[in-house]
């Protein structure tokens, strides 16, 4: 049987001040395995892909999973003590999910590790009535994922800026995410210094000493964990595809859940 899975003020405390809140062991290791096992399995029939065999590692981004995932391949990741996650933070029984369980996410390695000065964006437009969550995204691991092994990049405290800036958009139902990046680099230094390529130490300059945007903390962090670790994200963090620089593929889970009343 599954441990229940309670929400706790840190918990809270946590996602409101980050904008993602990091969850170990989550998910029970024989699920998670058995999902890694599908996942692997698929990418040797459609790629020729071998995990024990580095030198097939051919194929850095794989993608197209639409029949895996309706085959039911990642069902598990719908698991009880995830439904009461969603229903702590978007209402009990209020939930749906978007499509099939689990996308898979798979980097191989691709080359140099560095904080990317591209690609980042919001994956929904940020609302100008931004205090009422109406969606969450979770992230799992199905493989170890270290610092540098291609983990998703995001701006902790982000969703708290962004917020501030959909709350004064008085002339627009919502800013899109193009409409977000473009505010952030004319008018907060260190936004606009993370979206320009520099040969500085970028990982001190925005990882470690991090920075403020409209008085808000802001700081870069990598997605990482072990199998079984979750992360719950905000929708409205700023996030971004980074490199694979270990000799290990990044393999993770994402899931989008949003409140009923918001699905049309």
């Amino acid at each position: 049987m599954e441990p229940s899975f309670d929400i706790t003020p840190e918990h809270r405390l946590q996602f409101e001040r980050a904008g993602a809140l990091r969850l170990p062991g989550f998910l029970p290791a024989a699920d998670v395995q058995a999902m890694a096992d599908r996942l692997w399995t698929d990418l040797g029939r459609r790629f020729g892909i071998d995990r024990r065999r580095r030198e097939t590692w051919t194929v850095e981004r794989p993608g197209q999973y639409q029949a895996l995932q309706r085959s039911g391949a990642f069902r598990a990741l719908g698991s009880p003590r995830l439904a009461a996650l969603a229903d702590a933070f978007l209402g009990e029984g209020r939930w749906v999910r978007s499509g099939y369980w689990g996308q898979p996410l798979v980097t191989f390695p691709t080359g140099n590790w560095d904080v990317p000065h591209a690609s980042w964006h919001l994956d929904f437009p940020a609302p100008t009535s931004p205090d009422d969550l109406s969606i969450i995204r979770i992230f799992t691991f199905l493989e170890p994922a270290r610092p540098g092994g291609g983990g998703t990049v995001y701006v902790s405290g982000s969703h708290r800026v962004i917020a501030d800036y959909a709350r004064h958009a008085a002339d627009v139902e919502q800013l899109r995410s193009l409409d977000v990046r473009a505010l952030l680099k004319q008018e907060e230094p260190w936004f606009a210094d993370l979206f320009t390529p520099s040969d500085g130490d970028r990982v001190r300059r925005f990882m470690v000493e991090g920075g403020h945007a409209r008085g808000m903390a802001v700081r870069v962090e990598e997605m990482t964990g072990d199998p079984g670790d979750m992360i719950l994200v905000h929708p409205q963090v700023l996030h971004a595809a980074a490199a694979n620089a270990l000799d290990t593929p990044r393999m993770m889970l994402t899931q989008t859940l949003s409140r009923q009343c918001e699905i049309s």
